[in-house]
């Protein structure tokens, strides 16, 4: 739990106003909570927020499949926008499709505060091992 808590302090997620949640089946995933700020011109949520909201939700995914001697990083990233999102926060819920030695690879849902599905993603993210210190 150290890693997601780690996560959730990340200074852009506060930024963005991105916060871990569980839904009812007690799943953990990402909100993001919309404003005039994350807005694109045309007034509905920027696609690069929901790109993101995709990437961290993927991130608690991975967090919570992998030990405290390694941490993940995004390789690979891809989403495809289904409905405009205007006056609603998102919650985005990823799924663990493959836990590899080197790659975990996922796919995400994002949803609407009417449970609209307003995007999907996979993202493929690479495992690094924590260099201990040598002194």
């Amino acid at each position: 739990m150290a890693s997601l808590e780690v996560l959730g302090s990340s200074k852009v997620w506060k930024y963005l106003g991105i916060d871990i949640i569980s839904n009812q089946q007690g799943k953990r995933g990402v909100k993001v909570t919309n404003s005039d700020n994350l807005k694109q011109v045309h007034g509905s949520l920027h696609g690069g927020i929901i790109a993101t909201a995709i990437d961290t939700a993927m991130a608690v995914a991975v967090n919570e499949a992998i030990g405290p001697t390694q941490y993940a990083v995004t390789v690979e990233l891809k989403v495809n926008y289904l409905l405009p999102v205007v006056d609603s926060d998102i919650y985005a819920f990823a799924h663990l499709v493959k836990e590899g030695k080197r790659l975990l690879i996922g796919t995400i849902d994002v949803f609407d505060e009417n449970d609209n599905l307003v995007a999907i993603g996979s993202s493929t993210f690479s495992l690094i091992t924590r260099r201990q210190d040598t002194e």
